[in-house]
């Protein structure tokens, strides 16, 4: 299981992370990403999500 990730960064400074949508694999999350032009955001295994092992939306954001 996927989930889709939207970073949000905000003009402060602080970002989150906020799940778009589950699904069962990565191709299908990818292609809802693609569909719903996320550009800022990503498809992470619901396992590494949770446990909090990703890397967080600050450090993707825009510079």
């Amino acid at each position: 299981m996927f989930a889709l990730v939207i970073f949000v960064c905000y003009l402060g400074g602080n970002c989150e992370s906020l799940v778009a949508g589950t699904y069962i694999n990565e191709p299908q999350c990818l292609s809802a990403m693609e569909e719903q032009q996320i550009r800022n955001g990503g498809c992470f295994p619901i396992d590494d999500f949770r446990s909090g092992y990703w890397k967080p939306a600050h450090e993707y954001r825009d510079r």
